[in-house]
């Protein structure tokens, strides 16, 4: 294992690991960072491209090509596939995943100039956030459940909107079955704090999903990151690509 190059405010239980790392096994998640222009040579499929080119975002169309490009790339080392025959599709409701019974799931994410990918045998959904202004009372009187929404409003503060949106966000993908479908069904429980950092409970329905939620200050910026599994993990590598 590398040496420790952790960035500030990581969380210490996630373990650092090389590039590519290791293909998780059971309840082990590999997470990886990077910025937009990772693996600019890694081409993607006819299809990703002619979606992005579609899209009218420059943002949008950045973060979706930088992560097929780095879940290309990672899939290539661990299943000694040439990165362009991988066959990831998108399902129904818009989730990537690749083609086969025995491949590793995986959650995309990006925000500002970074991009994130998690990879597990278990559902899984990531979010990353950039921190910004907005009105956050406005929007938690919108999406959020009566509870979620007066603390907003208790609080009137970015972070704690940022917190409860990127652990709502994380759990609603790892279900799998869509914002729009399942935004308003979604609440998030607190958790006390323990040695693992920052742990809440999201119900959506009769679901609940255990979602870890931690910052990053880059720079000027901070930016919220949230993974959502339905058993904590039982371990968390961490590579750092930017």
């Amino acid at each position: 294992m590398m040496a420790s190059t952790k960035k500030p405010n990581i969380p210490e239980f996630l373990i650092d690991a090389p590039f590519p790392g290791m293909l998780p096994k059971g309840k082990e998640v590999s997470l990886f960072i990077a910025h937009l222009d990772v693996f600019a040579e890694i081409p993607v499929s006819e299809e990703e491209q002619k979606r992005c080119e579609s899209m009218s975002s420059t943002a949008a169309r950045q973060g979706i090509l930088a992560g097929r490009r780095l879940v290309r790339n990672i899939l290539s080392h661990w299943l000694s596939v040439d990165p362009v025959k991988l066959q990831i599709r998108l399902s129904s409701e818009g989730r990537p995943y690749l083609v086969g019974d025995s491949n590793p799931l995986f959650s995309i994410t990006h925000s500002g100039d970074l991009v994130m990918v998690a990879f597990s045998e278990e559902e899984i959904g990531a979010d990353l956030e950039i921190e910004r202004q907005l009105d956050s009372v406005a929007l938690a009187s919108r999406f959020f459940s009566d509870q979620e929404a007066l603390l907003i409003k208790d609080k009137n503060d970015t972070e704690t909107f940022f917190k409860l949106w990127t652990c709502r966000e994380a759990a609603i993908k790892a279900d799998g079955r869509g914002m729009g479908k399942l935004l308003a069904q979604t609440k998030v429980k607190s958790v006390p704090k323990d040695e693992k950092g920052d742990c809440l409970n999201v119900e959506i329905g009769s679901d609940s999903w255990s979602v870890a939620h931690w910052m990053m200050g880059i720079l000027d910026q901070r930016y919220h990151v949230a993974l959502a599994t339905k058993i904590m993990p039982s371990l968390i590598r961490w590579c750092d690509l930017r």
